[in-house]
């Protein structure tokens, strides 16, 4: 079976790096680490590899260097630009001077950024941004389009505007086309992965939602049912909107940018990379949508930037790449060993995502006046030091129970 993905990232003097290299898995890869340690930058660094009109988005040095180690269906590719191939301009405005091939390895052929417009069309790589709400648009009718050719352009070209929602694919003329286009005799691989995306929407929400798709009316309007109730696609919830939203993206995706007999979406392969894939999902669904993507693509990689404890905890082993605080110096990573399965939400918010403090100022505050109270061996202040505390933590808190136990001998101390 043929499978396509991108093996490395090697980046130099790009953004806030000074050099740093990530390794993938072909599966899922979570990247992970406190604010600001670049993990839309790694995305944003993949995705000038493919094509120059990016690199407005990043700011460069003359001697920066970038690129990407792939496997395209056993070809090996190194996609990217040597040193000196840009002319540093200020922020975003830097340009291409010339197109320097990235260094050489044996059994990989390496490609400069305008060579994978022109001589690797059959890997073209889909970025999705985090804004991923649906705007109502009225939809006259079904649309011609795009050819393969342009298809592949317009992922290439807008692939880091994608990431900063400055490019969004048009989601709801999709679903209308499809709708309206299944039943020809010609459309047989839309119609095979129509009824996939069906048939895998219930499978896909939260308790028990029974999310489906209901029809597309003579207006045109896709129509959709949750908890037994229809509604509009516009009037989803944020979070249904971004689950489908990104589904919808690589079902297009799949059959636009490969040649017909390769458009199935569960033999399909290539490279997914989504910008904080648990944006607006309630922490339930955080903990399943990574099963529910590899359900519906089950040979698709995903690179995903989190900051969900949630998320990660449903990560398998070699899935999560955990990034230093800061990229200023050389790094060096892949995919950690470990599950995370185990591991408590405070110790993933500590280790993983760099979180100083996860104490409540006012808890401990309460807990230490309980604490003096004791001392004083004041009965009355403990009760009212309990009673505060009692407002604001969880009814089983076992500092609390241990509180009340204390106040209970002290009561029977006294009366004795």
């Amino acid at each position: 079976m043929n499978i396509s993905y991108i093996e490395k990232l090697h980046v130099k003097h790009v953004r806030k790096f000074s050099e740093i290299n990530v390794s993938f898995n072909k599966g899922f890869n979570f990247l992970a680490g406190p604010n600001g340690c670049g993990k839309t930058s790694i995305l944003a660094c993949i995705s000038h590899c493919f094509h120059h009109g990016n690199f407005a988005y990043s700011r460069f040095e003359e001697e920066s260097e970038f690129w990407t180690d792939l496997n395209d269906n056993n070809q090996f590719y190194r996609v990217g630009l040597g040193p000196n191939s840009v002319t540093a301009g200020g922020y975003r405005q830097s340009t291409g001077r010339q197109w320097n091939v990235p260094t050489e390895e044996k059994n990989r052929e390496s490609l400069s950024v305008v060579d994978a417009n022109t001589k690797l069309k059959s890997f073209c790589p889909l970025f999705i941004g985090a804004n991923r709400s649906i705007k109502y648009k009225q939809i006259s009718g079904m649309s011609r389009e795009q050819t393969l050719e342009q298809k592949i352009s317009t992922y290439t070209s807008n692939s880091t505007k994608s990431l900063y929602g400055d490019w969004n694919s048009d989601i709801k003329q999709w679903l209308v086309n499809r709708y309206f286009m299944i039943d020809k005799d010609w459309a047989v691989e839309e119609k095979e992965n129509w009824e996939h995306l069906v048939e895998c929407l219930p499978s896909i929400g939260p308790f028990e939602s029974e999310f489906t798709f209901v029809r597309i009316g003579k207006d045109l309007e896709p129509v959709f049912s949750i908890y037994g109730n229809e509604c509009y696609l516009e009037e989803l919830s944020s979070g249904f909107q971004a689950v489908l939203s990104i589904i919808a993206n690589v079902f297009e995706w799949i059959e636009g940018s490969r040649v017909d007999g390769d458009r199935i979406v569960q033999k399909a392969s290539g490279t997914v990379l989504i910008d904080e894939l648990d944006l607006h999902l309630h922490p339930e669904w955080q903990f399943t949508i990574r099963d529910s993507l590899e359900k519906i693509f089950p040979l698709i990689q995903f690179i995903v930037t989190t900051h969900s404890p949630h998320l990660l905890s449903s990560a398998r082993e070699n899935e999560v790449i955990v990034m230093p605080e800061n990229g200023n110096n050389y790094y060096d990573l892949k995919p950690s060993e470990y599950m995370y399965s185990g591991w408590n939400t405070d110790q993933i918010l500590s280790e993983i995502m760099g979180v100083k403090s996860l104490d409540n100022k006012l808890y401990g505050e309460l807990v230490a006046t309980a604490l003096q109270k004791i001392d004083e061996n004041s009965v009355q202040g403990l009760k009212s030091a309990i009673v505060k505390l009692s407002e604001v933590c969880h009814p089983s808190d076992s500092i609390v129970t241990v509180l009340k136990t204390r106040l209970a001998s002290m009561v029977a101390l006294q009366n004795d």
